[in-house]
């Protein structure tokens, strides 16, 4: 079994694709519109994304769509999980994610021996940072 976040928005899915594309340095999949599904949708929703993967080196790690009901909060928190080898570019990420959006908890070595950190991205998703460092 495979876990596949489903991020939702509210007529940003497109912003929110190349921002992650560019924070993570991510990739995305075929975009599928509204205004090419039998989905009802208004004039103005017509070019929204109906659905859309993110993907690593060709894996997909998480979905992106519109709708018209999107609740902000913290109902998901996505966690991203880096070997100690990537411990830099996690910080880059980090930052990256942190840009227009607010630091909940600042990455910081803890006691399970892993730097580790929380944020809020710009557009309300939760985000967990953890980088365990190697054992000698």
């Amino acid at each position: 079994m495979k876990l596949d976040p489903y991020l939702i928005y509210q007529g940003q899915a497109e912003e929110a694709i190349a921002f992650y594309g560019a924070a993570l340095g991510l990739e995305h999949g075929e975009i599928n519109r509204y205004k090419d599904s039998p989905m009802p949708h208004t004039a103005a929703q017509k070019n929204w994304i109906i659905h859309c993967e993110l993907l690593d080196q060709g894996r997909c790690i998480a979905m992106v769509a519109d709708t018209t009901e999107v609740n902000s909060g913290n109902q998901i928190q996505l966690s991203l999980n880096y070997k100690a080898v990537d411990l830099e570019k996690m910080k880059i990420a980090f930052d990256q994610l942190a840009e227009g959006g607010k630091i909940t908890q600042p990455l910081e070595k803890q006691f399970w021996n892993a730097t580790f950190g929380q944020l809020i991205d710009r557009f309300g998703i939760h985000w967990m940072m953890n980088c365990n460092h190697e054992t000698t």
